[in-house]
């Protein structure tokens, strides 16, 4: 079962959304990174809509305003810090006199360390992210490149996967790399030439042409040649032995991260 498999039904984009921007940064690329393996179509997807809170103080006044009297004082307060103080005062613009010396001054009381602060701001996204289901913020209309459609679930199910699943490859490792190994093998016998071992000569009171076998003239030569391409072959395989090492390794971060 792939990481994916679980967030394919309907509704399960968001909540692997939700976990993707509750997440701290070095996770949020961790995940991303083993979402583009599995299925690089909603690892863009996903990527496109994360909401941060960079991108939220971006939108307009009415909404910014929205947002802020939903927040928690002391929430707001804290993820601020993230801000500079010339930031912090246009984002608050939006609100009363009396509300921003309020915000002001929890700004100025509290000393959050930096895990507080990314804690806070993801607060404010989550808070966010919920008025945006309960359609209170509209994206399509305030920020239409966040806006999720309905069945985004089968749009990306519709699309070709580009690369291979990790299940897929841990429950037959060994026919994968049979399968490629096979396969190598018959192009590089595909690419042979083995035109110098035959040639068309006229036969004695005949018209038509038949072919004669014979030694070639540069037999070492050609000798050397499949020698190079099994040697080709031998390396090829051992690089792909490491790669299924590496997919394993790989197999046991998710059930780690999962």
């Amino acid at each position: 079962m792939g990481m994916l498999d679980r967030y394919k039904k309907k509704t399960g984009f968001i909540q692997l959304l939700n976990l993707l921007e509750t997440s701290s940064k070095t996770k949020q690329e961790q995940f991303l990174n083993l979402i583009h393996q599995e299925n690089p179509h909603w690892e863009e997807a996903l990527k496109k809509r994360i909401l941060n809170i960079d991108r939220i103080v971006s939108w307009n006044k009415e909404t910014l305003a929205e947002i802020i009297s939903r927040v928690q004082p002391l929430t707001l307060a804290v993820a601020l810090r993230h801000f500079s103080e010339e930031k912090r005062n246009n984002i608050l613009a939006v609100i009363s006199q009396s509300e921003q010396r309020k915000i002001h001054n929890l700004v100025t009381e509290t000393n959050p360390t930096p895990a507080e602060v990314a804690t806070c701001i993801s607060k404010v996204v989550v808070e966010v992210r919920t008025l945006i289901q309960q359609g209170i913020i509209k994206l399509e209309k305030i920020d239409p490149e966040l806006s999720i459609p309905e069945n985004i679930e089968e749009l990306l199910s519709q699309k070709q996967v580009s690369t291979h699943n990790y299940t897929e490859q841990q429950n037959s490792p060994s026919t994968n790399q049979q399968e490629t190994t096979e396969s190598k093998i018959s192009e590089a016998e595909t690419n042979l030439d083995f035109s110098g071992f035959f040639q068309k000569t006229k036969a004695s009171g005949a018209s038509s042409l038949e072919e004669k076998s014979e030694v070639p003239k540069n037999n070492k030569e050609e000798l050397d040649f499949l020698k190079k391409k099994v040697n080709l072959l031998a390396s090829e395989n051992t690089q792909l032995k490491q790669e299924l090492s590496i997919l394993r390794n790989k197999l046991e971060q998710i059930k780690k991260i999962a």
